[in-house]
């Protein structure tokens, strides 16, 4: 399924769940990754999914083709990044987890896909920047998973590094050619 944003959808947080639901309309439903404690206190009124919504999960869609995920997977990671981006409290930074880069600190976008490498291990994980501050970028897991400290996160989880931990990801280049003839 590729996700195509309509005035119909709208967020509702489901206490029964104790997550944040969108409403995809048509009977479809999405279960963010995010509970009550993760949530600012708009989240607990219904909204619509507006048009800001609707622009940044289009931009980010272009992003996740750069990737290897599959359809199922870019949406799951857009709305819960896009959950995250609206609705959720602020975080701090959680950068022992992660090496500091050998050059000079690079200061991230939103959108941004980016790398950082796990300092027990030295594993590389890609993630997707949804906020950009001054020192720190609040980024979502943009992998199927990813095991920190002995936990795991999953797709979607989100995050705040600090920038000095970020690198830019470079995308798996794959050759196209065009058959003539």
């Amino acid at each position: 399924m590729k996700i195509k944003p309509d005035d119909k959808w709208r967020w509702f947080f489901d206490a029964e769940q104790d997550r944040m639901m969108l409403d995809l309309a048509d009977g479809m439903l999405f279960r963010s990754r995010f509970s009550r404690k993760m949530l600012t206190p708009d989240a607990f009124s219904e909204a619509v999914f507006n048009v800001d919504d609707a622009a940044q999960l289009l931009s980010w869609q272009e992003i996740c083709r750069e990737t290897s995920l599959s359809e199922e997977q870019c949406d799951e990671l857009l709305l819960n990044a896009l959950v995250a981006w609206r609705f959720m409290k602020p975080m701090m930074p959680k950068s022992w987890h992660f090496r500091v880069c050998q050059r000079q600190t690079w200061q991230p976008g939103v959108s941004d896909l980016v790398t950082v490498t796990l300092e027990e291990n030295g594993e590389e994980a890609r993630m997707l920047v949804i906020e950009a501050g001054e020192n720190a970028a609040l980024c979502v897991l943009a992998q199927p998973e990813l095991q920190i400290a002995g936990k795991t996160m999953v797709l979607g989880d989100a995050i705040k590094i600090m920038h000095d931990r970020l690198q830019p990801w470079q995308a798996e280049q794959t050759q196209r050619y065009a058959w003539a003839g």
